[in-house]
């Protein structure tokens, strides 16, 4: 059934250019194209105090954007913008299909994969009732803010149209927003780095879980960062997502809630 408000007809889905794609339990999760948001998220990462080697990361896939900077630095935002219309208007066939394909999938499977992380998590979708958002863009990584993720289409720009990894990228970043609202509920004070620690290797873990078989391919979808994490115990060295991913798989066939894998993993 269609949610009110949903456009009736393609033409009407594509010139709102919100594309309303699962309908769960009051929860949805929206396609959705904002040139500001984008034209937002370059700058922020260019400009991140936290993590510097971004803008040298941004200049490594837009060259032309580095050089046009140099040549107008007092004029960044404005060179930033007109650079990404630019650009977005050079390769809209391809951008087009790419959307096209994203809302194909997530509407065909996008239900039963959030089901599947809802469950897995334990999750209360109806005590939470904010709508997912989904922002394609041609900025070469995909962050996520607040109930908001930007899903890269950067290899559009390159020709490639279609995105097999959209749901297993869509289910990690999603189970991020929904840790965030378990750790609030449970009210603990951890510092960002063990925040950073725990989401970064729940995400692979969950995605990599057996519910998800015939929904998208098995196949670890995480920060190399923190897959690259070893534990030492015993002598013995074995991957940080390796132990946990044991861990999980443990308490789940003894019947524990997500919630005391948790509480297991903080301690």
């Amino acid at each position: 059934m269609r949610p009110k408000g949903y456009p009736a007809g393609t033409a009407g889905r594509r010139s709102s250019m919100v594309w309303y794609i699962l309908y769960l339990l009051m929860k949805i999760i929206v396609i959705k194209e904002d040139s500001r948001a984008e034209i937002e998220i370059f700058l922020n990462f260019l400009h991140n105090k936290e993590y510097p080697q971004h803008r040298n990361m941004i200049f490594s896939h837009f060259p032309d954007l580095k050089n046009l900077i140099e040549q107008n630095p007092e004029n960044e935002g404005r060179t930033v913008e007109d650079f990404i219309q630019e650009t977005r208007l050079r390769n809209k066939e391809n951008i087009e299909r790419s959307t096209q394909y994203i809302e194909s999938v997530v509407q065909n499977k996008g239900e039963k994969s959030l089901q599947t992380l809802v469950n897995l998590m334990n999750y209360d979708l109806e005590q939470n009732t904010e709508n997912y958002i989904l922002i394609p863009t041609i900025f070469p990584m995909s962050p996520f803010n607040g109930n908001t993720f930007f899903y890269s289409i950067y290899k559009s720009l390159h020709g490639v149209t279609e995105y097999p990894k959209v749901l297993a990228v869509a289910m990690h970043e999603i189970s991020h927003m929904m840790l965030f609202n378990i750790l609030k509920k449970k009210d603990v004070s951890l510092d960002n780095y063990t925040v950073y620690f725990i989401k970064e290797l729940i995400a692979p873990i969950l995605v990599y879980q057996d519910g998800f078989d015939g929904i998208f391919k098995k196949e670890i979808v995480g920060n190399y960062n923190v897959l690259e994490i070893y534990l030492e115990e015993n002598g013995k060295t074995i991957k940080a997502f390796d132990y946990f991913l044991e861990k999980f798989n443990e308490n789940k066939n003894k019947g524990l809630t997500f919630d005391e894998f948790l509480n297991d993993m903080i301690s």
